[in-house]
C-alpha cells in the first residue's frame, strides 16, 4: 500500500548541511534526506489531480527563505515518542501559509485536526523524554542560526520502500532576486 505526500527539500549553506547531517547521523531511524513535510498521507484525489493542484499551488508562491534557530520537543501520543524538532524563526509563517494552501481540494482529507502543524526538521525521535530533553537543551545552548531556502516542493509516494519522487515543482520566482 502507498500513500501520496508533499515535501518541502531545504537547500542549506554546505557547512549548515554538513552540520545537520551529522546530528541527524547519531539518530539511526532517522532518514537521511531533511526535509519539511507539508502534507502527511491521506490524500482523496487521482495522483494526476494532486499533481495538479501542487503545481497550481506553487505557482502563486514566492521561494521562502528560513532561519532555524531553536529546537523543541513534540510528544506523539500515538507512539510514545518525543520527537525533537529544529523550528524556523524567519520563515515560519510562509511555511504555514504554503501548508494551508495545499490542504484543499485533493488533499483536504490530509489535514489532522488533531495535531496542529509545525514546520519543522526532525533531528531525533526517542521513547526516552529525558534524553530527548538532552539534546533540545544541547541544541538550544547554542547560538543556532541555520539558514535555508526552499525553491520547490515534491510529490511523493511513500509505501514499504523509500519514499519515491512523482512530481518535482518550483516555486515562483518573484522579482530580479526571488
Amino acid at each position: 500500500m502507498s500513500a501520496i505526500e508533499v515535501v518541502a527539500r531545504p537547500v542549506f549553506a554546505r557547512a549548515d548541511a554538513d552540520w545537520l547531517a551529522q546530528l541527524r547521523a547519531a539518530q539511526a531511524h532517522i532518514q537521511h534526506v531533511v526535509e519539511f513535510t507539508l502534507v502527511f498521507p491521506g490524500a482523496t484525489g487521482s495522483t494526476h489531480e494532486v499533481v495538479q493542484h501542487v503545481e497550481a499551488v506553487c505557482a502563486a508562491t514566492p521561494r521562502i527563505r528560513f532561519c532555524l534557530r531553536s529546537a523543541m520537543i513534540v510528544p506523539e501520543g500515538r507512539t510514545g515518542q518525543f520527537h525533537v524538532f529544529l523550528v524556523p524563526d524567519e520563515g515560519f509563517g510562509a511555511i504555514i501559509r504554503l501548508h494551508d494552501r495545499l490542504h484543499v481540494g485533493p488533499l483536504a482529507a490530509c489535514l489532522d485536526r488533531e495535531v496542529p502543524y509545525i514546520p519543522h526538521i526532525t533531528v531525533a525521535s526517542l521513547g526516552d523524554f529525558d534524553m530527548a530533553r538532552r539534546i533540545k537543551a544541547s541544541l538550544n545552548a547554542n547560538d543556532l542560526a541555520l539558514t535555508g531556502h526552499i525553491d520547490a516542493v515534491e510529490v511523493q509516494e511513500r509505501g514499504a520502500a523509500e519514499p519515491h519522487c512523482i512530481a518535482r515543482t518550483a516555486l515562483a520566482h518573484h522579482g530580479l532576486f526571488g
